[in-house]
Formats: structure tokens, sequence, C-alpha cells
């Protein structure tokens, strides 16, 4: 589809998914919708953070690792091994956005816990 010469911006569009950054102390987020159960790397970033990077041979609709995808975080760094994980979104009171909570399985473990608890 052709756009309009008015319409031309002249740069990329960006879009970027918001994700919830832990701080020290206490957090407070508000989750809500279904989680996604996956299985990710946590690598290295160059600001020295740990990013997660799906592991493409796991499959979310069964939750078992079929190999239908080529894992390349695997063909890279063989000696790195993937963790289960969970992803939901949450609403961060501090600025009222919708985010993504990456959750490690015994962080939602806990939280799922404290739950029951109530």
């Amino acid at each position: 589809m052709a756009i309009k010469f008015g319409q031309l911006e002249g740069k990329a569009k960006k879009s970027s998914i918001v994700q919830f950054q832990y701080k020290d102390g206490d957090n407070i987020v508000r989750m809500v919708g279904d989680i996604l159960p996956r299985y990710v790397y946590w690598v290295k970033g160059e600001n020295n953070k740990n990013i997660p990077m799906e592991c493409l041979s796991f499959n979310r609709d069964t939750e078992t690792f079929d190999n239908k995808e080529k894992d390349w975080v695997r063909s890279y760094y063989p000696e790195m091994k993937c963790g289960w994980s969970y992803a939901i979104q949450c609403i961060d009171p501090a600025d009222k956005q919708v985010k993504v909570l990456n959750l490690k399985k015994k962080l939602l473990e806990q939280i799922m816990l404290a739950a029951e608890d109530l």
C-alpha cells in the first residue's frame, strides 16, 4: 500500500513493549490478564542487565519442548541453559501504564502462595 506524499514522515515507525523495571525494596503492581508460560535464556546485555530471550524450541501451547523452531541462543551459546519463566501484563501504579511483568518461576510460586493465604 502506498503512502501519500504529504503523509511521508521520513523515518521508521518504532514500537516497543514497555516492561516493568524492578527496583530495590518493595515493588507494587496490579497483575491483569492471563499468564504466558515460557522458557527463557537470561542473556547479559550491554548495560550488564539480564535480558529475557525466548527459547524457541519450547511450545507455549503444549508446554513441552517440540524443537519445531531453531533455537538460536543455544546455537551461539551452547553452554547457556534456559529457565522456566512467566510473563503477565501489569498496571504500574507509579505511572498508571500497562506493562509486561517478567516473572521467574520461584517469584510466581511465592506470589501464588501469598495469594492463597489471603
